[in-house]
């Protein structure tokens, strides 16, 4: 999803169909069962698709690389998530709290792209900007190919009469 700013389109994501096809007339309110914004706020959190650069902090492929994170980071609008995880520290220890995301990597910098948590496919391009946030948008396709089409479909959700009679005056 991107920012609703000048210029940008609110994109669709899974996440969003999701939350609307629970909202009812009362989901939204401070009552029971309701979703309220804390909920609002953990659907769109969660993106679904993330670009994960996997770095040590004392390797010198990675400082060289951090800019052009950085760029295409800023750069890129879409619903891929760019994040960075720090296997290892400046003296080259293990990084306890990310231990279980980098069991698997061998190199550094190390970047793979991530759906729901599973890894699609592993990052081969060079280390530009550009090249980043392309890789992104070509990935970007698998979310708008897994979006259910039935929310479009869907008719709007009934009024209740008490804020019919509410809004009459209108």
């Amino acid at each position: 999803m991107t920012d609703s700013g000048p210029g940008r389109r609110l994109r669709r994501t899974p996440q969003l169909f999701r939350f609307c096809s629970q909202l009812t007339p009362h989901s939204l309110g401070d009552g029971p069962g309701a979703m309220g914004l804390g909920k609002l706020a953990t659907v769109f959190a969660d993106q679904g698709m993330e670009l994960r650069e996997y770095y040590a902090a004392a390797c010198g492929h990675c400082q060289a690389m951090a800019p052009a994170w950085k760029a295409a980071q800023k750069a890129y609008i879409g619903p891929v998530t760019f994040r960075q995880i720090e296997c290892h520290d400046k003296n080259w220890n293990p990084v306890p709290e990310n231990a279980e995301l980098c069991k698997d990597i061998r190199g550094f910098p190390t970047i793979k792209m991530f759906k729901d948590g599973k890894e699609l496919a592993d990052y081969e391009g060079n280390r530009s900007s550009s090249s980043l946030v392309d890789f992104a948008k070509q990935h970007e396709k698998i979310l708008t190919q897994s979006m259910p089409l039935l929310p479009a479909f869907l008719p709007p959700p009934q009024v209740l009469p008490r804020r019919a009679a509410a809004a009459s005056f209108l």
